[in-house]
């Protein structure tokens, strides 16, 4: 797993939540208040730790022979997110007609996931793997 400079990803995310109308916590106490130092070390040691536990359970997934994952947001995120959402992900590369998930958190504040799509949740959609493809929705971040 590649070592992420949370001091960085924080203020650059810190940067880009002026324009959002309702960017999540702590980034909209931040903008309002200015950051807190306890608060940005708290937001940074929980990043961190998210992003070691996915790396974990998507390694884990993928040594199980898994690839199809799918990415899922909590309700009333920020909505930076919100054009991954319900989209299909490949973790190995078993399906080259789909991108690579992205990285999570993608924000220091997310913790939106990447969930297993199974076989029988493949059918109980009634897509298959062309249709995720045609909604495909590779992770930019051209921005950073």
């Amino acid at each position: 797993m590649a070592e992420r400079d949370w001091d960085a990803e924080i203020d650059r995310w810190t940067e880009r939540f002026r324009d959002v109308p309702n960017p999540p916590e702590p980034f909209a106490r931040a903008l309002r208040d200015g950051w807190d130092p306890d608060a940005r070390a708290q937001l940074a040691a929980e990043a961190a730790a998210y992003a070691e536990r996915t790396h974990g359970f998507l390694s884990q997934v993928a040594e199980a022979g898994w690839d199809l994952v799918r990415f899922d947001a909590k309700l009333g995120s920020c909505g930076v997110c919100e054009k991954y959402v319900g989209k299909a992900y490949s973790l190995r590369g078993e399906h080259p007609q789909l991108p690579p998930p992205p990285p999570l958190p993608i924000c220091p504040a997310c913790r939106h996931t990447l969930n297993l799509m199974t076989p029988f949740f493949m059918q109980s959609t009634g897509m298959d793997v062309d249709e995720l493809a045609a909604e495909a929705q590779p992770f930019e971040d051209d921005w950073r």
